[in-house]
């Protein structure tokens, strides 16, 4: 399987995306997409929860820094989970990257709830040792970042 070999973003969760930004700016020359927020369904242990997510990539790669930042108690609370927090990687298949990597002993954090109550769109997974997490991101989601990294809006 192919799928842990070329991440695309490492993501930092961060108290102030803008704060971060100016700084990574101006200690590493790296530039934004512009920031965006909003509020996700997400499935935790079978339920669905709504949290609030801000965001941004830089606009250098291949491999991108993703900056996030999230309210208190959430997967995106810096005081709880800053620092870098996962590398990311597009899949083309979500449920099946995700029955492989448990297999080899990642356990399912949360990922994107569906209407129906299943997982869609991303899902983030702890390793057994690492403590370092990995967040698969559909490819069906692309086009949003394209859309996104072209100058408009994510959603």
């Amino acid at each position: 399987m192919a799928l842990l070999t070329d991440p695309f973003h490492a993501g930092i969760i961060v108290a102030d995306v803008e704060e971060a930004m100016a700084q990574l700016s101006a200690s590493d020359g790296l530039s934004w997409h512009s920031v965006q927020g909003f509020d996700l369904n997400l499935l935790v242990d079978g339920e669905v929860v709504t949290t609030s997510v801000r965001f941004t990539y830089s606009v250098e790669g291949p491999l991108q820094i993703e900056l996030a930042q999230g309210p208190q108690g959430s997967f995106w609370d810096a005081n709880q989970y800053g620092g870098l927090n996962h590398l990311g990687y597009w899949t083309e298949d979500l449920h099946g990257d995700i029955r492989a990597l448990q297999a080899g002993g990642c356990e399912v954090i949360y990922g994107g709830a569906s209407d129906d109550g299943g997982l869609e769109g991303f899902a983030f997974l702890a390793p057994p040792t690492t403590g370092q997490r990995i967040e698969l991101i559909d490819v069906a989601m692309r086009p949003a970042f394209d859309r996104w990294f072209a100058g408009g809006d994510f959603a």
